[in-house]
Order: C-alpha cells, then sequence, then structure tokens
C-alpha cells in the first residue's frame, strides 16, 4: 500500500468532480468552456467547495468518509470526461463510454444490493482471494481488447494497481467499482433509458395521425 494515496485521490476525484459539473453547468447556460477564464473560474470553485463544512467535516472528507478507495475506473471515466470538457477533444468512444457505464451500474449492483438478493453467495468474498481476482480483472481486460475496445486498458491499470497493492484495501473489486462509480453508472444508465424512452414515446405520438381515418360509405348514386 502506498501511503496517503486514497485521501489525496478522494479529495482529487471529488475536486475533479466538481469541476466537471461546473463547467458542464456553465456550458447549460451559454458560457464557453473553452475559455481559459471560464475554466479558471470553476476551477477556483470546485477547490473551494471541497472545504465547505457538512455538519463537523468539510466535504472533502465526507467524500473519502463514504467512498475511501476511489477506484481506478472512477478515475479513468472522470479524468477523460474532464479532459473533452476542456480541451474539446473526445478522447474516449461511444462504445468505450457504454462498457465502462454498464460495468459500472452491474457490478456495483452485485457487489452493494447482493444482501437484498436471494442468493446467499457473497460477491465481495471473492475479491479477497488472490487467484479469483486476478484471473476476472485479466479476463476483463482481455474480452474488452478482444472485442477491439480499448476500455480494457483500464481493467489492466486496475489489475497491476492491485497487485502493488496501491490502495489500503486489500480487496480487489474495490480497484474496478466504489459506491460513486456505481451510482454515477446507475444515473448514466438511468439518463441513456429515459431519453430511449422518450424518442420511442415522440416516434410512436406522432407517427400516427391527428384523427382517425374517415372510413367511406357506399357510393351515393347507384
Amino acid at each position: 500500500m502506498i501511503r496517503g494515496v486514497e485521501p489525496v485521490g478522494g479529495a482529487l476525484l471529488a475536486g475533479a468532480s466538481l469541476w466537471l459539473g461546473l463547467l458542464w453547468l456553465g456550458s447549460r447556460v451559454g458560457l464557453s468552456q473553452r475559455r481559459r477564464s471560464v475554466q479558471g473560474a470553476a476551477a477556483l470553485l470546485a477547490v473551494g467547495a471541497l472545504f465547505v463544512p457538512l455538519g463537523e467535516m468539510p466535504l472533502w472528507q465526507w467524500v473519502f468518509s463514504f467512498c475511501p478507495n476511489p477506484s481506478v475506473p472512477a478515475i479513468a471515466v472522470v479524468g477523460a470526461a474532464l479532459w473533452e470538457r476542456l480541451r474539446g477533444v473526445p478522447v474516449v468512444r461511444v462504445a468505450e463510454w457504454r462498457l465502462l457505464w454498464g460495468f459500472g451500474a452491474v457490478a456495483g449492483t452485485l457487489l452493494y444490493l447482493h444482501p437484498l438478493l436471494p442468493s446467499s453467495v457473497d460477491p465481495y468474498y471473492f475479491g479477497w482471494r488472490h487467484a479469483p481476482a486476478i484471473w476476472a480483472m485479466a479476463g476483463l481486460a482481455l474480452l474488452a481488447f478482444g472485442a477491439g475496445n480499448r476500455a480494457g486498458s483500464v481493467f489492466f491499470v486496475a489489475l497491476v494497481a492491485y497487485e502493488l497493492r496501491v490502495l489500503e484495501s486489500p480487496n480487489a473489486w474495490d480497484y474496478v467499482v466504489d459506491p460513486l462509480f456505481w451510482l454515477w453508472s446507475l444515473g448514466k444508465g438511468a439518463a441513456a433509458g429515459l431519453r430511449v424512452g422518450l424518442r420511442w414515446w415522440r416516434r410512436t405520438r406522432f407517427s400516427r395521425p391527428p384523427f382517425p381515418s374517415a372510413v367511406p360509405g357506399p357510393a351515393a348514386g347507384g
């Protein structure tokens, strides 16, 4: 374990997430997120927000208490999204975003909600066992690479970080998913599902004529 990584990593992840959110909000109100002044102001606001007290703790400590081990995918998606906002250059393809968000939603649900499931198997247990964890992360990376998806590099980095014991947690699953990444993934999935549902509703609504077509009656006159 590298001492001090978790608090610093958690604070950086929280700050980057706030910075990203502020840039997104600015774009919604017409501010250009490419302007250095807008980027700098958003960064200063994000840093200041980290020290806003929530109860007896500043925000960054509250985030650390909720998510003490920021996972590699969480750092990757926030870093990539922030880079795209700042530079305007896409670095992650749509298929790679879908794989990462889908993995976060499924893996987090299985790990964090397994007490609510009827099965007695605890998937978190296998993260404590070195061999299954290594094979699982290596398998994820190889499957992604085999499909031509560069998101496999995220799982490979997680595997290397686990072998180096970068985090305090000895559980391998903490390197590939965390509560914040899980919640983000669920939110992205819900938003995508809502967009699909709205498109389907609009298509079915506007594809029908506003009035039923008139049924022609018998011809007059014979």
